[in-house]
């Protein structure tokens, strides 16, 4: 760290999801591989798992991602959540319902609203804190019975001309599988 930088730590860790490393009980073909569990990658995972399809979720750091970074999710994506049986994520995070903008300029401002008419007191955006949103997210996807979850860099992706089907190679760190 540079002089007068100090490293941000949050105080709301959610555990790492362990990397299921028991290559004996993979089945012989995967339904699903999801390369990276950020918050499309753990909401697919999650979804397909809870379908009962056999999903393989690739990420190289299954830690609490921790960087200074926020997250506003607009009501459309809080509306997506509840769809996806996602919605309770935005729980417990120290999140924050947002129900507009205030555009400020020149000693002047103007409100703006999000149309949520129609919807429930639920549906607002949430402002939160990106890391903890998406360990919440990996955790749902975890906890699906048909999910594992594997710490790996994918390397390369390689189209299997004869099956149409694409092979995943990884490289686990320090093991080569």
């Amino acid at each position: 760290m540079g002089e007068g930088k100090e490293k941000h730590t949050d105080t709301m860790q959610f555990p790492a999801i362990p990397s299921n490393d028991n290559y004996s009980v993979d089945p012989e073909v995967w339904d699903v591989i999801v390369v990276g569990a950020g918050v499309a990658g753990a909401a697919l995972a999650y979804r397909q798992g809870r379908d009962n399809r056999r999903v393989l979720l690739l990420e190289r750091d299954f830690s609490q991602p921790d960087r200074i970074v926020g997250e506003l999710l607009q009501p459309g994506g809080y509306l997506m959540l509840k769809k996806l049986g996602l919605e309770d994520t935005t729980d417990g995070i120290d999140s924050t319902k947002v129900h507009g903008y205030a555009i400020y300029k020149n000693g002047k401002y103007a409100a703006v609203r999000y149309p949520t008419e129609g919807y429930t007191a639920d549906v607002a955006g949430r402002s939160f804190h990106h890391g903890r949103f998406v360990q919440k997210l990996r955790l749902r996807a975890a906890a699906q019975q048909s999910v594992t979850c594997r710490e790996a860099t994918v390397r390369r992706l390689i189209n299997g001309e004869q099956r149409q089907q694409w092979l995943v190679t990884m490289l686990r760190i320090g093991l080569k599988q």
